[in-house]
């Protein structure tokens, strides 16, 4: 599996990319900043607010598998699963709260971790 970073080449928000994901995750949430990236067919948002990381993996064809899921944690977030929270109900609460998708979403999976834990310094 290759995980590559894509380009964003516009000076576009992540709200423009993603509208509904975004605005139910991420309403009220200042983002310090994003990279997206993709890890065969799987679209991996990386969202870094003041408080938490975020891992956003989506894909349109197939449920995303644990060893995917593990792979992304160990390469962007430098840590294990058993450090990090996963959500793999993710896209089941989206459904039950009322979000409809632009594009079929097969499997939504959220991994989140303080930010603190991952620069080693505790946050004030």
């Amino acid at each position: 599996m290759k995980l590559i970073e894509s380009p964003i080449n516009r000076n576009l928000n992540l709200k423009t990319f993603y509208p509904n994901i975004t605005q139910y995750l991420f309403d009220n949430v200042s983002i310090k900043y994003y990279k997206l990236y993709t890890l065969d067919r799987v679209q991996i948002i990386y969202v870094d607010t003041y408080d938490k990381i975020y891992l956003v993996m989506l894909d349109t064809k197939k449920k995303i598998k644990r060893t995917e899921v593990d792979m992304a944690i160990h390469r962007l977030l430098h840590t294990e699963r058993d450090q990090v929270n996963v959500d793999v109900k993710m896209k089941q609460r989206m459904l039950d709260a009322g979000v409809k998708f632009s594009v079929a979403r097969k499997d939504i999976v959220v991994v989140s971790m303080d930010a603190a834990d991952s620069t080693g310094n505790v946050a004030s």
